[in-house]
């Protein structure tokens, strides 16, 4: 099927350029990309939201200097609510942390609370954060998704473009069922690079084909979009080809600078896993 991905303009953005590393706090850095642009061709209204959710960036590689100059690490969590405005673009956002390099902070919350001005105005809707230590990273450990894999599923597959009409209904029986898969993978629309993810699909309704709903989420492999509207793209197909009663969705990336993206979108406000898996 032929792809509708929008590539937003951005002017003299960071985009596709080699820049300089800036190590002292400069919030000019973030740059926004407006959600919908991506959400009018699925015919998402901005005020009828058939979905909640949050994208939550988890970033590994992040440092600031106590008042005495002594580096601090965290691993960085970022939520970001669907309702906002923008998603960041990540690549401007691995930018923007690493300006908090070498730059002092006297307390350690003065540091959430300058993360989550900036990142709520780039956003235009609130955005928290949380700072896990390196011992508090290391408790949480690999975790694992709960569920049924399709990745044993013996079928033939030869179509690597986003096509919805391998989503089918296979009985009227109501089940409540969560799948998932590692196979996952889609393409940056701004650098052609790879994004692996897994993905998780949790319904309650009309027993869905488990051999369509591989093959509709492995044809996304050659497919650009950002993972954010990926998240919002797997909801919609189903919702409009299955019409189950409940549906959560979550898309779990491998991480890329030293950030992963996990975009959670669902009938329910509870995410699905925050577990961090064997690639992230």
């Amino acid at each position: 099927m032929a792809d509708e991905m929008v590539v937003p303009e951005q002017a003299g953005g960071h985009y596709n350029k080699s820049v300089e590393y800036i190590t002292t706090y400069r919030p000019s850095l973030l740059e926004s990309i407006p959600r919908q642009q991506q959400r009018q061709l699925l015919g998402i209204a901005p005020d009828a939201l058939p979905f909640r959710g949050v994208d939550v960036w988890n970033a590994y590689e992040f440092s600031w200097l106590n008042s005495r100059g002594r580096p601090e690490v965290a691993v960085a969590q970022l939520q970001v609510p669907a309702k906002s405005i923008n998603i960041i673009e990540s690549k401007s956002l691995k930018l923007y942390l690493g300006s908090y390099s070498g730059t002092h902070f006297s307390r350690r919350a003065e540091v959430i609370n300058t993360l989550e001005s900036d990142l709520t105005l780039a956003a235009r809707g609130p955005v928290s954060v949380t700072l896990f230590s390196p011992d508090q990273v290391q408790q949480h450990g690999i975790g694992a998704l709960v569920g049924q894999s399709l990745d044993n599923l013996d079928v033939e597959m030869n179509e690597y473009t986003w096509n919805p009409d391998h989503l089918k209904i296979v009985s009227d029986t109501i089940v409540r069922e969560s799948l998932y898969t590692h196979l996952f993978k889609s393409l940056c629309p701004l650098t052609g690079q790879p994004d692996y993810a897994s993905v998780v699909i949790q319904y309650h309704g009309r027993n869905i084909s488990h051999s369509g709903l591989l093959s509709y989420l492995v044809s996304f492999r050659e497919h650009p979009e950002f993972a954010e509207q990926i998240g919002e793209r797997i909801f919609t197909d189903i919702m409009n080809h299955c019409k189950p009663e409940q549906l959560t969705v979550q898309a779990r990336f491998t991480r890329r600078g030293g950030i992963d993206i996990n975009p959670f979108r669902s009938h329910s406000d509870v995410l699905t896993s925050e577990v961090r898996l064997w690639r992230q």
